[in-house]
């Protein structure tokens, strides 16, 4: 079972601090164990009380009925259009009856085999998230300030608390036959945000094999991310670092000046509009 722990600050003057104090965490834990973690990873939660939930679980009844199969099916059929539109190929990302046989032909493996050796298939199901299709991925980022800026910059209006999600994973995996975890990053071709965002991304499935006539037909159900991390059999390091909302305005004038804000993170002229508004709105005293 992953070791959740919940750090609850004051100020944001404390965030430093707490990072100190993970960075003792993991040490201490690799000590223990005899073996390196993995590179922490973080995500910005607007609001303490929300959970790790893809925009693919968000959109509507999307989720419970979506499988792997199903999913690429959606995305395969909607490449041209995005091809058309965008001026792009996309050439070699697989059919999706390529794709049904690569998941039969690597039934005995997992999915990271699959997309490890399909690269394009990975690169083109994150283009995808940035941009808005609903997506079973979720994004995380190696950087603590940055996961803090899309915290209080997304910050839940009904807000008490925003929340800082880190996710250090045991680099010994073993998995059980339920829930499987693939993490990539951070070497993608894919959108510049991808690179200023310092963006990592996972995906969490469950092997699912239905027998059709004589044969086993393989496919993967999507799992929710927030149940999986936590109940996996691997030995996981989990903190969530709670900051007071009131906290925004003094954690966004010191971000903003690290150049961490919605322009330098999304480079568009909407987020450079968003981030000079802030300055004469929010940080402004006349």
């Amino acid at each position: 079972m992953a070791e959740v722990t919940e750090v609850r600050l004051r100020s944001w003057e404390e965030f430093p601090l707490a990072l100190d104090q993970l960075t003792k965490s993991q040490a201490a834990k690799e000590a223990a164990n005899g073996r390196k973690l993995s590179e922490p990873l973080f995500r910005g939660l607007g609001n303490s009380e929300w959970t790790l939930e893809t925009t693919l679980e968000r959109s509507v009844d999307a989720f419970p009925t979506e499988t792997l199969l199903s999913y690429y099916r959606r995305i395969a059929r909607s490449k041209p259009v995005v091809e058309s539109l965008i001026n792009r190929s996309w050439d070699e990302i697989p059919e999706w009856p390529e794709f049904d046989k690569l998941l039969q032909d690597e039934s005995a493996n997992w999915i990271d085999r699959i997309l490890s050796q399909n690269s394009a298939i990975y690169q083109y199901l994150v283009y995808l998230r940035h941009h808005g299709f609903p997506s079973p991925i979720l994004d995380w980022t190696a950087s603590p300030f940055i996961a803090a800026m899309f915290a209080f910059d997304a910050m839940d209006r009904a807000a008490t608390n925003v929340l800082i999600y880190v996710y250090v994973r045991d680099s010994l995996q073993s998995f059980g036959s339920d829930a499987h975890l693939f993490i990539a990053g951070p070497y993608l071709r894919t959108h510049p945000r991808h690179y200023l965002q310092q963006s990592r991304y996972s995906l969490c499935v469950q092997l699912r094999a239905e027998r059709q006539g004589h044969h086993p037909h393989v496919d993967y159900h999507f799992l929710s991310h927030n149940e999986a991390l936590i109940q996996n059999v691997n030995d996981d390091l989990i903190v969530k670092i709670v900051v007071p909302a009131s906290e925004r305005k003094r954690a966004l004038m010191q971000l903003d000046s690290m150049n961490l804000n919605p322009y330098s993170l999304y480079g568009s002229e909407e987020s450079l509009i968003r981030t000079i508004a802030r300055r004469e709105m929010l940080f402004k005293r006349d």
